[in-house]
């Protein structure tokens, strides 16, 4: 058997040099010789007369990517074999470790000039950096930090190509070029990219996707979101639209406000007809979306807001549906409700909600809180006189439960609280905050002159747990190497301003103005799962209430560092930031202007007090944190994104660079120590990835190892809830719920007003039905039982369930009888808004585990005398005792343990190493593919 070669010539296939380069890329694994001759057998029989060496390498690491069911170590195989391709086609051919961190070093400078003189990167590279010791800097060895997923997703969305589609870069030089892009400002530019690379290539932050794809370039377009308004008059609609089609090219992600454009039928008095209303336009804007693809690779990305007052807001509502008049649907923008707190309250209450017109009601868009709420009983007072021209009337609860069940249905409106939104910022001074964006994490006010821009990066948390000092035997957070981080990610986020271009004028305006930044956070489940918690429980949410106020402190005190020594941003004064606020302190504030409680926990662990002495002399940024999906970015680091929980143990994955077979490592390793691994993870397979219908599990595993549809959705809100007290703008926060009643619904969405969170973002519900796995078994009526196996000394026997007979197209199944979870401790009976929740609360016991435990902050330096600080509100300082609500609106009763979900009993699983077997996918990814692929600007 011959193999081509690139050149057009043959040569005998040589077997040897094979399972040389496969026992190579299994170096380092448990048991690697058995695992790279697995694969090797497995290639073989795939290989052809004439095979190219490229169909060689796809065939190698297919061989590789379909075992990773049976163990992740063979994604690492797949990973390695994968870059080795790539290491190849971009420096050449080498045998050593040693000879390809030469190559790396040898070939880098050339790669820079090569690119900038195609014209494809920035020519300040080559002028303002010593390019010897940038690549004497590049560490190849960080390439094993990719897995196999995270290795693709780099080639196919961020690294760059030459003209003719030739690969340029491999992932050091990747690591490198954004490094450079983001130091271009830097007194010793060189010095810097290297800090920053030996960050972002440790995985430990990484910037957001925008800024991945374009640092470094000759078009250095680096914001990630951008939050306009769009103005009740023709010119601006149409500038609104041009500025779309802009922001689109540049790769950006928009949030566009259509409140202020009148209703269908308002009269126009400049030529004496009447207006369509906002829907037309945007569905003209969500076609321009479509025409003008972000980057070249993908449909644009847009979020329309409008306030739930407008008069067209049911039609709004039907912008999603698939049914209708297609003029009047997006097919492409997303929608998200702006909701005040004079609606949550009417909702309480169960009081009638007005619908206007903006042409007659046009400074409630400008309006908030107890401002708002005045204005608003005027207008209906107005109403009600006969003295508008156009109004409606509805029950407040019949419009949530309408805004409630598009929810469900399409995923669409998001629900963003207006209110919440104001009143717990910090930089409201140059005006309201009409929308966020997007992704729902940015909170920046917005006006004709100024589209509001913010710049995204994530500290990858899983990075900075370490094991302890104790021999290793339990893990904690290296807190000095996660205050470097966060201290560099502010900096390097603040160069991004004053590097990045924009092709329209308010951007740029609002960017330089305002120089909003937004730290986030990713891999939280991943960090939870390895330190044992339940994403469900106190410690899990101790544990994010720690974690984010150890970044906000520091991503604050290095913004008021930077601000002495480049200045404060422009519109410091007048801000929250002048009055020496910080974000914990704006939970009193939304208090005072609801009259009703935020119930949230008001526990503190650093020294504030001189933080905000400090931030009083000035800040850098107007913002500083934000949490954004990061489902792209956190595929590169590996981790989990964002805040959210794992959708399954074994799900297939769905992006723009293909199809991926995802296993749960941190499951497999806690299985692998009580060795378990073996023996259930043909059942794990069967169960679609469902850990609680495989018999045999221990219950604190079943408790660590829920799936999202498994929690209670109550506990996405408290996470948000503790995470939002340090965040000065907001949380992408998706809400996944196995139930469909509207009921449940409503009071999940109404606790999350409750607990002062800001924003949600999608809503995943439940599917009804799940796909029947196959194999390739000729005879699949013939089903062989799972031998029982003898577990470690103290576990349970496991066996899989007994065989059933085949039925049509599908396995009898008997019913599975997993053991019932625990219940959690309801949140509402946690803080169940009496007066009793007032009393002094005694403050929780220190941390079990060094990981919730961070150092105690050094008093920041000395700043100007000032005045004296605002004191935050404590509970230990008793709030009034809430105002009487229904019973409607009132927290749910304490939920009572839950019985175990129905599942099917898992089908009778052949010996997983017969060659035979042939798994497809577990289930579908948690999100619609086009609906996750929107999202890149935040990523």
């Amino acid at each position: 058997m011959h193999v081509t070669k690139r050149d057009g010539t043959r040569e005998l296939y040589n077997a040897d040099k094979i399972n040389q380069a496969v026992v190579k890329a299994a170096a380092g694994l448990e048991d690697h010789i058995a695992k790279a001759m697995q694969v090797a057998a497995e290639l073989a029989i795939t290989l052809f007369d004439g095979i190219t060496t490229e169909q060689l390498d796809e065939a190698a690491i297919g061989v590789a990517v379909q075992n990773v069911k049976d163990d992740p170590d063979f994604d690492t195989i797949a990973a390695r074999l994968l870059r080795k391709v790539i290491n190849k086609r971009v420096l050449g051919n080498y045998e050593s470790d040693l000879e390809l961190a030469l190559l790396h070093q040898a070939r880098f400078p050339g790669y820079i000039r090569e690119a900038v003189e195609q014209g494809l990167l920035d020519t300040r590279l080559v002028t303002l950096f010593d390019l010897d010791a940038l690549a004497a800097a590049i560490d190849p060895a960080r390439d094993d930090l990719l897995r196999y997923i995270g290795t693709v997703t780099m080639r196919n969305r961020y690294m760059i190509n030459d003209r003719r589609g030739r690969a340029l870069e491999v992932p050091q030089y990747f690591w490198m070029r954004v490094s450079m892009g983001l130091s271009l400002n830097e007194a010793n530019p060189t010095e810097y990219a290297i800090r920053f690379y030996d960050k972002i290539s440790r995985l430990d932050y990484l910037p957001a996707g925008s800024t991945l794809v374009n640092a470094g370039t000759s078009y250095p377009q680096l914001s990630n979101c951008f939050v306009m308004q769009m103005e009740d008059d023709i010119e601006h609609i149409a500038k609104s639209i041009s500025d779309v089609m802009w922001l689109t090219k540049g790769t950006g992600g928009i949030g566009l406000s259509v409140t202020k454009l009148r209703s269908e039928g308002s009269p126009i008095r400049s030529n004496n007809t009447t207006s369509t209303g906002p829907i037309p336009f945007m569905h003209t804007i969500d076609s321009t979306l479509r025409a003008v693809s972000r980057g070249g690779k993908k449909f644009g990305a847009l979020c329309f807001y409008l306030e739930n007052w407008h008069l067209d807001f049911d039609q709004f509502l039907d912008l999603r549906q698939n049914s209708g008049d297609p003029y009047r649907r997006t097919r492409t923008a997303n929608t998200a409700v702006w909701i005040s707190d004079e609606f949550m309250k009417r909702v309480a209450d169960d009081a009638d909600w007005y619908l206007f017109d903006p042409a007659e009601t046009a400074d409630l868009v400008e309006l908030v809180g107890s401002e708002f709420s005045e204005r608003y009983a005027y207008y209906v007072s107005q109403a009600e006189a006969g003295r508008l021209r156009a109004f409606r009337r509805i029950k407040a609860r019949e419009q949530y439960n309408a805004i409630l069940m598009s929810l469900q249905t399409t995923s669409h409106p998001w629900l963003t609280w207006k209110d919440t939104i104001n009143l717990r910022a910090l930089n409201t001074n140059t005006g309201t905050i009409h929308l966020s964006n997007l992704c729902t994490e940015i909170c920046l006010p917005q006006d004709r002159d100024n589209i509001a821009v913010c710049n995204l990066a994530s500290i990858n948390l899983s990075e900075h747990l370490v094991p302890a000092d104790d021999g290793g035997a339990s893990l904690a957070f290296d807190w000095d190497r996660m205050r470097a981080s966060v201290e560099l990610a502010v900096r390097q986020l603040d160069n991004l301003v004053d590097i990045t271009l924009s092709s329209v004028s308010e951007s740029e305006h609002a960017n330089t103005q305002n120089r909003a930044i937004g730290l986030g956070v990713m891999g939280f489940t991943d960090v939870t799962e390895r330190l044992g918690y339940a994403y469900e429980s106190d410690e899990a949410y101790d544990l994010i209430d720690t974690v984010v106020e150890f970044i906000s402190f520091h991503a604050i005190s290095t913004s008021a560092d930077l601000a002495r020594e480049r200045g404060s941003y422009a519109n410091f004064e007048g801000s929250g930031w002048s009055q020496g606020l910080v974000p914990f302190d704006t939970i009193a504030l939304v208090e005072k202007d609801r009259g009703i409680p935020v119930l949230v926990d008001r526990t503190t662990r650093l020294d504030w007090d001189s933080l905000r002495a400090k931030v009083r002399g000035g800040i850098r940024n107007a913002t500083l944190m934000a949490i954004a999906p990061t489902a792209s970015i956190g595929l590169v680091a590996g981790t989990t994104p964002g805040l959210d929980p794992q959708f399954s143990q074994i799900f297939s994955r769905t992006t723009s660079s293909g199809k991926f077979l995802e296993v749960n490592r941190n499951l497999v390793h806690d299985l692998q120590k009580l060795g378990l691994w073996e023996q259930v993870r043909g059942n794990l397979l069967g169960a679609q990835g469902d850990l609680s219908a495989v018999p045999g599990i221990p219950d604190h595993l079943r408790e660590v190892y829920k799936t999202s549809f498994q929690l209670t959705p109550f506990a996405f809100i408290e996470v948000a809830a503790r995470a939002q007290k340090w965040i000065d703008q907001a949380i992408s926060r998706n809400i996944y719920l196995q139930s469909r009643d509207v009921s449940e619904m409503a009071r999940l969405y109404s606790a999350a007003w409750e607990r002062g969170v800001k924003t949600t973002y999608y809503l995943h519900v439940k599917p009804r039905h799940t796909a029947e796995q196959s194999t390739v078994r000729v005879n699949k009526s013939e089903a062989r039982p799972v031998t029982p196996t003898t577990p470690p000394a103290g576990q349970a026997p496991v066996a899989g369930p007994p065989a059933a007979p085949r039925r049509g197209f599908g396995f009898g199944r008997s019913a599975g009888t997993p053991a019932a979870p625990t219940a959690p401790v309801p949140l509402e009976q946690e803080q169940e808004p009496t007066a009793a929740a007032s009393t002094p609360t005694p403050p929780p016991p220190a941390p079990a585990s060094a990981a919730a435990a961070p150092p105690t902050a050094a008093p920041p330096a000395a700043a100007p005398p000032a005045a004296t600080p605002l004191a935050p509100p404590r509970l230990s300082s008793p709030l009034p005792p809430p105002p009487a609500q229904p019973a409607w609106s009132a927290p749910l009763p304490p939920i009572t343990p839950r019985s175990p979900i129905p599942v099917a009993a898992p089908v009778a699983v052949a010996d997983p190493t017969d060659e035979n077997l042939d798994v497809v996918d577990g289930v579908a990814c948690p999100v619609d593919p086009m609906e996750r692929l929107q999202c890149e600007s935040c990523q």
